[in-house]
């Protein structure tokens, strides 16, 4: 049975109390539905400094706690940094990277971004890196290698057996704010070109077993459509997943899909 996973971002959107509504909201949800043999992970990436008291509140649950962002040191003289041994304390399962946001705002680069890599890794969290489709290209070889030529810097010296546990939201930017996602052909032959890829680079296999979101404007239409793919496994989102019920109306496709899978 696919995993499936489902994240919401709230970025800067929501206040701590309002943040904590939410996941009180979500937790609920979350253990009224999910039951323990459906193989499907939720998280929940708050702002940093909601980060303490939303791990209070989904303790127990099988929400899972997120961090949008962290350094690539455990400790040291590195004011307002946040780091990653702490994160990691709280309970934090994933730490959101590469975000373009972090890299248009925050001005980080590639190898910053390979060193937070290695310190989400090292302090036994996982990291979820974000790729960008810019533009549609003529040619699905050169969205691939465009795509790859983000990836592999994300991942330089990371050994091969942790290359796996990274999860990789890829967006289509051009697909943003349009009032749809991609063409499901589209997303689904990007995702098996970067597969082959991986594999070409790590070893057969290990781009088969890596766990792949889709990033962007979604429906729920569209969010069924992308999770009945046979090559992705879930969908991470932003803006939409600010309206907690549309967010549990997505993970509620994905409990039928997981269902249907059971029942075959």
């Amino acid at each position: 049975m696919n995993k499936i996973l489902l994240c919401t971002n709230p970025k800067m959107n929501l206040s701590v109390v309002e943040t904590e509504e939410y996941a009180r909201k979500l937790k609920k949800f979350i253990d009224d539905n999910l039951e323990d043999w459906m193989n499907i992970d939720i998280y929940i990436i708050p702002d940093h400094l909601a980060l303490h008291s939303i791990s209070k509140i989904i303790k127990g649950s099988r929400l899972e706690l997120s961090a949008q962002n962290c350094f690539y040191e455990d400790k040291g003289a590195y004011t307002g940094e946040v780091s990653p041994l702490v994160l990691s304390e709280l309970g934090c399962r994933y730490v959101l990277l590469g975000h373009p946001e972090r890299l248009t705002f925050g001005k980080e680069d590639t190898e910053m971004i390979n060193k937070k890599v290695k310190a989400v890794l090292r302090n036994n969290m996982v990291p979820v890196l974000l790729v960008i489709e810019k533009e549609k290209k003529e040619k699905m070889s050169q969205t691939v290698k465009a795509l790859l030529d983000d990836l592999l810097p994300y991942l330089k010296d990371v050994p091969k057996e942790d290359v796996s546990k990274a999860v990789i939201i890829y967006e289509p930017a051009w697909a943003i704010g349009t009032g749809s996602a991609a063409p499901i052909d589209h997303t689904h032959e990007v995702l098996a070109g970067l597969r082959d890829a991986i594999d070409r680079e790590y070893g057969k296999g290990v781009g088969q077993e890596q766990l792949f979101q889709y990033g962007g404007g979604v429906t729920l239409d569209s969010a069924r459509e992308i999770m009945c793919l046979d090559n992705i496994n879930g969908i991470g989102m932003g803006r939409a997943g600010l309206n907690l019920d549309f967010f549990t109306q997505a993970v509620k496709i994905a409990i039928e899909l997981q269902k249907k899978q059971k029942d075959r």
